[in-house]
């Protein structure tokens, strides 16, 4: 029980990191310039889902152009219906929706938070979702198998956001521990 509390709780810091180090900065004082950092849509996405797999003693995921570009292919695919995705949703990927908070620029941190939280579901002791709750795509996040990783974000037609991951080798197998 502690353990999963613990597990929990980092997985809940990390969210709150993730999010607040992904926020735009705000206006610089009166006269002073501030260093703004460019990072870039593959560092969005990977650095988050490893220090997610670093938790769990997991080797960091690479950046795959080739994935990028797959998942680039697939999103483009709903852009005119973009709640169509996740029922099409291949195995090897995992999807997040933006939608909900007008105006709201959704930033690939949300959407790996948004996986994140999906480990408050996940049953360390069985290595499998608790009954009638859905954790796949943190599994997938996790799954020992993978080694890349390529992401995509695109806007939607009904003005949500679809961000899609693919990961190769194909990971989060029915009936593997994901770690």
């Amino acid at each position: 029980m502690a353990m999963e509390y613990t597990t929990r709780r980092w997985l809940g810091a990390l969210a709150a990191i993730v999010l607040l180090s992904c926020a735009p900065a705000p206006a610089a004082a009166a006269g002073r310039k501030l260093l703004q950092i460019q990072i870039s849509l593959a560092q969005q996405f990977v650095v988050p889902q490893n220090h997610m797999r670093a938790i769990q003693e997991q080797r960091p995921l690479k950046w795959s152009s080739g994935l990028a570009d797959q998942a680039e292919r697939w999103a483009a695919r709903f852009k005119g219906n973009c709640a169509a995705a996740s029922a099409a949703m291949p195995g090897g990927v995992n999807v997040f929706r933006g939608f909900g908070e007008a105006g709201k620029a959704w930033q690939p941190s949300d959407a790996v938070a948004a996986w994140a939280e999906q480990s408050n579901y996940f049953d360390l002791a069985s290595g499998a979702c608790a009954a009638g709750k859905l954790c796949a795509q943190f599994k997938q996040v996790m799954s020992k198998g993978n080694t890349d990783v390529g992401c995509a974000s695109v806007k939607c037609a009904d003005g949500t956001t679809l961000m899609t991951c693919h990961y190769s080798p194909l990971g989060n197998v029915f009936g593997e521990r994901p770690f």
